[in-house]
């Protein structure tokens, strides 16, 4: 991903590397150079920073919001362009206006705010760098912070509203005395999770020739030599298929992207390529590891409803506590991963009681953001 940070060289470094490389829309944003759809009529400025998560439930928030304020204009920024949200999750919304946003460089920003002249910032999954966040209480623009922890240094004053995602932000939030303006912990990136979905991929990739479906993301560049080895030669893998996803993969590795809708055999290995494939992953997969991933996919396996196992070291922030009956396996290494794998296959029983629980706890998130997002709206609309 490319520089973002307060470095002043290190942005300019980035901007040159970019429009040598024709990026000249991402150079000129880094430094603040944006635009606003339309002509008349407030802007609400909407940084989604890198997480596609963050992104998809920007650009539902905007549609939603644009049906409730005719008048407002909005912009979402981001730091990483993902090809499977823009342009198609944006399709139709009217006065957004969408593209990469500035650096963290405090030149950037001034130019931004000038630019922008948004009445309202709204922070999305990761909290304002502290020079935006000085900016926004010298020139009293208010703030609203969705899903994303304070940050260090974070400045009281500036927040209108505060909506974390999960305890864990609650508590961070709630050191700075807030108040009435902290609220209480809810996830809206539930609303956003594709939740019921026909495992049609299953099908479509296996036929009747394989057993099981696995599935692994999170992997970095070192882990993917352990992981083929061990399938090979895992008894059970001559007859299932494993999609493995992550940083650093193979060259060898077919693509899941480039995938020509044949039926695959038993034994294949695919690297998945593109996260717009996790929902038919979720449905279809017997069981899945996370060795990494935001929350957003971790609701998405929740409602899928299937075995899940997580590396050592994850902890996801949830805005509940989990049951114990709910909480995910923790192993480490492809061996004990198989192994766990084999009891699965062996107890599909225990398995779907698993994958109960997981679908209660996301429909129990889910509900309560139901709830909870005609509050926001009714902020925006009395702005």
């Amino acid at each position: 991903m490319s520089y973002y940070g307060s470095s002043y060289w290190r942005g300019r470094w980035a901007s040159w590397r970019d429009m040598r490389a024709g990026r000249r829309d991402r150079a000129n944003a880094r430094w603040g150079w944006l635009r606003v759809p339309g002509e008349r009529g407030p802007v609400l400025w909407m940084q989604g920073f890198s997480r596609p998560g963050d992104l998809h439930l920007g650009t539902d928030l905007a549609r939603a919001i644009s049906d409730r304020r005719r008048d407002l204009r909005m912009i979402l920024t981001f730091e990483q362009e993902f090809s499977d949200i823009f342009p198609g999750a944006a399709h139709g919304i009217a006065r957004l206006g969408y593209g990469f946003g500035p650096c963290a460089h405090p030149l950037a920003l001034k130019k931004t705010l000038e630019r922008l002249q948004p009445f309202r910032y709204l922070a999305l999954g990761q909290p304002a760098p502290q020079p935006l966040q000085r900016l926004l209480g010298q020139r009293r623009i208010p703030a609203v912070a969705m899903g994303c922890a304070p940050g260090p240094g974070a400045l009281a004053g500036i927040w209108e509203a505060v909506y974390p995602r999960g305890l864990r932000q609650y508590a961070g939030w709630d050191v700075l005395g807030l108040g009435e303006r902290l609220l209480p912990p809810v996830d809206f990136q539930t609303l956003v999770t594709i939740a019921q979905v026909e495992p049609n991929f299953r099908n479509l990739v296996m036929g009747s020739h394989g057993d099981s479906l696995f599935w692994v993301t999170g992997l970095g560049p070192a882990d993917w030599p352990s992981w083929l080895s061990a399938w090979r030669k895992w008894k059970a893998g001559g007859r299932s298929l494993l999609f493995l996803e992550g940083a650093g993969a193979p060259e060898a590795l077919p693509r899941l992207s480039r995938w020509d809708r044949q039926i695959l055999p038993p034994g294949s290995v695919v690297c998945v390529d593109e996260t717009r494939w996790h929902p038919a992953l979720s449905a279809s997969a017997d069981a899945i590891h996370l060795q990494g991933g935001e929350v957003s996919l971790l609701w998405q396996v929740f409602a899928s409803g299937h075995p899940l196992s997580a590396e050592s070291g994850l902890a996801w922030d949830l805005p509940m506590e989990i049951r114990a009956e709910a909480r995910v396996p923790v192993l480490s290494g492809p061996a004990a991963i198989m192994q766990w794998w084999e009891n699965v296959l062996a107890d599909p029983m225990a398995g779907r009681q698993q994958g109960d629980e997981y679908r209660r706890l996301f429909w129990q998130a889910r509900r309560e953001a139901g709830d909870r997002l005609p509050e926001f709206l009714q902020r925006v609309f009395d702005w």
